[in-house]
């Protein structure tokens, strides 16, 4: 998974498969590969969970679109796009449930500033979502991690969207990671070698 990179939030004293969590990565390459992923058929009712925001659901016409934005940006990143996911407990939501609460996540956590793709899989026990979004902001054109991603570590976009999605899933009933404080985020290569024992 070369598009992958960044830090994301997970539990560290529990099961992360059996509560609401979240995880935030960066794309520097294969963006399309990377939405085409998301959006595929087989694990998003033939495209029933798909959701886009600024962008087309087409992963190689919506990986263009992002460019055109970043284009207009400054271009001092190799950052493309991140890639989120929201996962839920077994048997606690629906896919049109997930879905609605995506919507929700990327209007309070992308502000309608980012374009996006929004997909739920339903192809594992636990319902998740994907949402792949543009680097770049579409109304000042400077990146995320330039207006999103700095200051104290729990001032982070991966801090933001834990507590984004914690007081979504509260809200609507759903099981969260207690005592989030006492976890961190971890690199993608931490996470790997944790779960490689």
């Amino acid at each position: 998974r070369q598009y992958l990179r960044g830090r994301y939030y997970a539990n560290q004293r529990g099961d992360e498969r059996n509560l609401a969590a979240t995880k935030l990565f960066s794309i520097t390459s294969t963006e399309a590969k990377a939405i085409a992923y998301i959006v595929n058929p087989d694990k998003t009712d033939n495209g029933k969970l798909v959701h886009t925001f600024g962008c087309t659901a087409n992963p190689t016409e919506a990986s263009r679109m992002f460019q055109n934005v970043r284009d207009s940006g400054t271009g001092k990143t190799t950052i493309l796009s991140h890639h989120m996911i929201q996962s839920f407990a077994p048997d606690e939501i629906t896919p049109e449930q997930a879905l609605e609460i995506g919507k929700l996540l990327c209007e309070k956590f992308l502000k309608n500033q980012y374009q996006y793709v929004l997909a739920v899989h339903t192809d594992t026990e636990n319902i998740h979502l994907h949402c792949i979004f543009n680097n770049v902001n579409m109304t000042n054109f400077r990146s995320f991690e330039y207006l999103e991603d700095k200051g104290k570590v729990n001032e982070r976009a991966w801090a933001n969207l834990r507590n984004i999605s914690d007081e979504i899933c509260r809200a609507n009933g759903l099981s969260v990671i207690e005592n989030p404080e006492q976890s961190k985020g971890k690199s993608h290569y931490e996470w790997d070698m944790n779960r490689q024992g």
